[in-house]
């Protein structure tokens, strides 16, 4: 009996895929478990494994065309299976969220670059990374395309190659076209910039035991970031404050049951922002390899749908960039964002009013108007910054 292929709903909002690559021709042989198609949504590429074995009787949706979930896009079956009645296309009845074997990011090339020979987002991405020219390969796809399962082969019997010499920038006056995720980054933003109405409320916040602590950590060998403590400051704060771990549905406000925030990071894939799940019950330590864990995952394009998925609350950190503060848009359906600044020394008035140099930092929040208001969005902030400033609620 013939088995339909599906476009897969890859996680609990996704609304629509693109076929990638079809890792399978038509009329070849196809073995269940194996990966047959990679689909690009907005925000990660993934490997799709075929769920029967057979033929590849029919590709219905040709790679780059992009379809809404649940999209009949081909047929598996016997040789001489009759495919008629299946093969007019269509939408099936929603299936269950799939799971796939590796879910690396988006794999577009470095900008300006072209590909020279043929291959799947995946194995581009992975021959870029480990520094290994695609022509040196083999390609098993579909017309000799490279697939990741050729690149991972060829990895397995020996060192990676050094990498190439890195593309030319492009010149000026060169059109750059943006990538999927991209583009819908830059979609959703803009309508939250345009439809959320947007309170920003600065506050000034001690360093000094921010340094301390992560002085002492250091000292004990341990790797702790000043995003790290702030990450447990604003989960203690959240706890305190629901409605600002909170999203809004329509006009109905959910208060969610979990802590799970949103860091903002850098990737050359550009802005992608990982979820650590139930900070509130996790340990500075905890917080910091959690956090480590996904900043490398989205930089070397490992995250999946999952970790992308689920937050209620950002930060955004430009503190690295010696950038001393900024406002952040509003992640919807999320209510709030807090941007972060650098760690800096600034001149402070003491107790017996003579001036100081101390370490200190300014916080930005975000908050939606029709959610929080501001006298709300002031308390939470302070109490923040209270928790930050105390060693016993910090610790």
């Amino acid at each position: 009996m013939a088995t339909e292929v599906i476009m897969p709903k890859l996680g609990l909002t996704m609304e629509k895929g693109t076929i990638g690559a079809w890792l399978v021709a038509e009329g070849e042989a196809v073995a269940k478990g194996k990966p047959l198609l990679e689909v690009v949504t907005d925000k990660v590429t993934m490997e799709v494994e075929a769920q029967a074995s057979g033929v590849l009787r029919k590709i219905l949706v040709p790679a780059g065309e992009e379809v809404p979930v649940s999209t009949l896009v081909g047929i598996i079956g016997t040789a001489d299976e009759e495919i008629g009645g299946l093969a007019g296309g269509g939408t099936r009845p929603q299936a269950p969220v799939a799971h796939a074997p590796a879910a690396p990011a988006p794999a577009p090339l470095r900008e300006g670059a072209r590909p020279r020979h043929r291959a799947s987002p995946k194995a581009r991405k992975m021959a870029l990374e480990s520094g290994l020219e695609l022509g040196t390969l083999s390609g098993t796809g579909p017309g000799g395309r490279v697939v990741s399962a050729d690149v991972r082969t060829f990895l397995s019997k020996g060192p990676a190659r050094p990498p190439s010499a890195p593309a030319p920038s492009p010149g000026a006056g060169a059109l750059l076209k943006l990538t999927r995720a991209q583009q819908v980054t830059g979609q959703r933003l803009t309508a939250s910039y345009q439809q959320i109405p947007h309170i920003h409320i600065f506050m000034e916040v001690s360093g000094v035991w921010l340094q301390q602590f992560r002085e002492g950590y250091r000292l004990q060998g341990r790797k702790i970031s000043y995003n790290d403590l702030i990450l447990k400051a604003v989960a203690k704060a959240l706890v305190e404050f629901p409605r600002l771990n909170s999203v809004l549905q329509g006009e109905e406000v959910q208060l969610m049951g979990e802590v799970n925030i949103g860091i903002a990071a850098d990737t050359p894939q550009g802005l992608l922002v990982p979820v650590i799940r139930r900070v509130d019950q996790l340990g500075v330590e905890e917080i910091a390899a959690q956090s480590a864990r996904l900043v490398d995952a989205a930089r070397g394009g490992r995250l999946s749908l999952d970790d992308l998925s689920g937050g209620t609350f950002t930060i955004s950190n430009l503190g690295m960039f010696g950038v001393s503060h900024f406002t952040a848009i509003i992640n919807p359906p999320q209510v709030a964002i807090l941007a972060v600044g650098a760690m800096e020394k600034r001149v402070v008035a003491l107790d017996n009013d003579a001036l100081a140099a101390r370490p200190g930092l300014t916080l930005n929040l975000a908050v939606d108007h029709r959610v929080v208001d501001g006298a709300l969005a002031a308390r939470f902030l302070q109490r923040l910054k209270e928790i930050l400033e105390t060693p016993g609620l910090l610790a």
